[in-house]
Formats: structure tokens, C-alpha cells, sequence
């Protein structure tokens, strides 16, 4: 019986939706369409007339569109309004296709579906949470608890790294704050509070995370994550020097096989990318020269790199600027000789190695 009332539950909801459909076509036709086409075509005359008097079109132009609407106009005015259109049809056809949908539906769900399985009441559902490892619920269960008993630390033990596993990164935060209020600090926990934060505020390291991560590498200097968002920040609040040398460090202490070894190496190429920055004058003159100018100082720059970098080598991220520079100044030849000498510079260094050929091949001068 309940079978039934599904089938004419659904055979009504689908004929609700298409008896306007239908209405349309049973009163559809072609002369319908063409007096609507005649009005519109109407329509265009006059609004040409207007821009013809308002100086928008010029009377070439104005001539040749007033022929073309015409002609739409006299096209549309001679066709037989007795011929049935396409509006009569097509109501059906979308009838015809609807009524598909659950002739097709409904065996493919006896086949593959479970319309047998009883439902599993909410209360039986936490009951059963931790036993049928059904995460959601587990969740639930758990805020429920912790609504009663706010200050049980085992409690945001098991929700903080859920809510992180959910990315309900807000709601990690939360949980551990409270657990790090609960409980003395441990390294950790303050790091995975401050990615919590970073997470929640989209990549970006807040002034609050950046103080978890401080926290945490004073308990344990070498924490890879807080090591990492410790660097980051610093990139992020514009401390060149200061990001570069942390991300190096960290980089210097990473194994081979390491997963986060590759994020190391990118954020490192992304900040040798980065131009050097300049005194306030040197800013200043450039701002009052002409764009001749403006390009012979920036060579004049590049050409000083190029002479720094011969005295001094081992500049890995002076290399990767003077490549860069090179290829935005279109000195491509030039460009693939210092490739060349990096490469020849750090040819027993892996990952500089790796950064040099990273950049050629970004632009295109392998």
C-alpha cells in the first residue's frame, strides 16, 4: 500500500508541475509567435528611428538595418498562422519524458537501493555511534557531552582533531583552546591550535597563531609545522630576510623522503622570486623618471647582480633573481647562461639544484 501512495504522490507532484506546461501548448501556435515576432520587430523600428534622431547611427548604417528589420518584418507577416508549431509538440514531449523518471527510477532503485532498511531512530544512532564508526554522529555525541560537562579535558581531546578532520576549523580552535585551558601546554597542542587558526583565517597566519607557534617552539624548537608557520608568518608580515633564513634552517633539517620537503622548496623559490627592496630614494628617483629611464636603472640593477653573483656565488637566491630578470627583460641568451653557471655553481647541492631547474623550466629557458 505505501508503494501506491508513493506512485500517486509522484504521478501528482509531476503533474502539477507540467499542467501549465501543457496549458501553454494547447494555446500555442504559429500566429502567436508571429505576433509576438511583429511587435518586437516593431519595436526595433522605432527604437532605430530614435537613434537616428539622436545622432547615434549614421544614415548608411540606419538604411541598411531598417531594410533588414523589414524584411524580418514582411517574412513573419506571410507565414500561414493555420500550420501547428513547434509549441504544440513540445509540452508533450516534456510530459512524455517526466513520466519516465519514475518508470525508470523505480527499478533501478529496487535493484540497487535497500527499501527495506529500516530507519535508525536518532537516539539508537548515538547510541550506536562509536561502535558502527559513524563519525558525524560521533561528533554530536560528543558536543552533547561537553554542553554538560564544558571542563571534560578527554572530551575536547576527541573533538579538537575531529573538527580538524571535518575542517570545522573554527571549531577546532575552539576545542583547543580549551584543551590547552584544561591542561598545561604541550608543543603540540599549541601548534595544532595556531594551524587551526591559519586554516580558519585562509592560509594567513594571524598575530594570535604566529604567538601559539612561538609558544610551541620554545617547548620544542624543532616542530616541523610550528618551524613552518613560524617561517611563514614572518614571509607574510614582509620580513624577507628573516622568512628566507627560518625556511633554510628548516629545510637544512628535513630528510630527504620528508612530505612537507617540497612545500619547503616552493615557499623558497617563491621568495627568491620576490625583487629586492629598495631605499625610500632610490624609490623616490625612480618615481620622477621616464620609462627609458625607469628600464635603463633596472638593467643597471640586473647587470650589479650579475657582477655581485660573479664575486660572490653562493647566492643561491641571487641566481634565481638574476634568471628571472633576465627572462622579463626578454634577455632570453643571457637568461640560460646564468641558468647555466647556477647549475654549475650548486652542482652538489640536491635542492638548489632542484629550485634552479623549478625556475628555468617555469620559464621556459631549459
Amino acid at each position: 500500500m505505501v508503494w501506491i501512495v508513493f506512485g500517486l504522490m509522484t504521478a501528482a507532484v509531476i503533474a502539477a508541475l507540467l499542467l501549465p506546461v501543457v496549458r501553454w501548448g494547447a494555446r500555442a501556435s504559429v500566429a502567436d509567435r508571429n505576433a509576438y515576432d511583429r511587435a518586437v520587430f516593431r519595436d526595433q523600428l522605432s527604437e532605430l528611428e530614435r537613434d537616428v534622431a539622436r545622432g547615434m547611427i549614421g544614415p548608411a548604417e540606419a538604411e541598411a538595418a531598417r531594410n533588414e528589420i523589414s524584411r524580418r518584418l514582411i517574412a513573419v507577416s506571410g507565414t500561414d498562422p493555420g500550420k501547428p508549431g513547434v509549441g504544440r509538440a513540445a509540452p508533450w514531449a516534456a510530459l512524455a519524458l517526466a513520466g519516465l523518471v519514475p518508470l525508470v527510477a523505480l527499478p533501478l532503485y529496487l535493484k540497487s537501493g535497500s527499501p527495506q532498511m529500516p530507519d535508525v531512530p536518532l537516539a539508537q544512532r548515538m547510541a550506536q555511534a562509536e561502535a558502527a564508526g559513524d563519525f558525524d554522529a560521533l561528533i554530536v555525541k560528543v558536543e552533547q557531552h561537553l554542553a554538560r560537562n564544558p571542563d571534560d579535558l578527554e572530551g575536547w581531546k576527541v573533538l579538537a582533531p575531529n573538527y580538524s578532520r571535518a575542517m570545522r576549523w573554527d571549531d577546532a580552535a575552539e576545542a583547543y583552546r580549551n584543551v590547552l585551558r584544561l591542561s598545561p601546554p604541550d608543543a603540540a597542542t599549541l601548534a595544532a591550535y595556531g594551524e587551526s587558526m591559519v586554516m580558519a583565517n585562509e592560509g594567513m597566519v594571524p598575530a594570535a597563531a604566529h604567538e601559539q607557534f612561538r609558544k610551541a617552539l620554545a617547548l620544542d624548537p624543532k616542530l616541523p609545522v610550528a618551524r613552518f608557520y613560524d617561517a611563514l608568518a614572518l614571509k607574510q608580515e614582509g620580513k624577507a630576510a628573516a622568512a628566507t633564513a627560518a625556511f633554510e634552517a628548516f629545510l637544512k633539517d628535513t630528510p630527504e623522503d620528508a612530505p612537507w620537503r617540497q612545500m619547503l622548496l616552493a615557499e623558497l623559490q617563491d621568495m627568491s622570486a620576490r625583487p629586492p627592496a629598495l631605499d625610500a630614494q632610490t624609490m623616490k628617483d625612480a618615481a620622477g623618471m621616464s620609462g627609458d629611464d625607469q628600464q635603463a636603472m633596472i638593467r643597471s640593477m640586473v647587470e650589479g647582480l650579475d657582477e655581485r653573483l660573479a664575486a660572490s656565488p653562493d647566492d643561491l637566491g641571487g641566481w634565481l633573481r638574476l634568471i628571472r630578470a633576465r627572462v622579463v627583460l626578454g634577455e632570453t641568451d643571457k637568461a640560460r647562461a646564468a641558468y647555466d653557471r647556477a647549475r654549475n655553481q650548486f652542482a652538489g647541492n640536491p635542492d638548489a639544484l632542484a629550485q634552479i631547474d623549478s625556475l628555468a623550466k617555469d620559464m621556459k629557458i631549459e
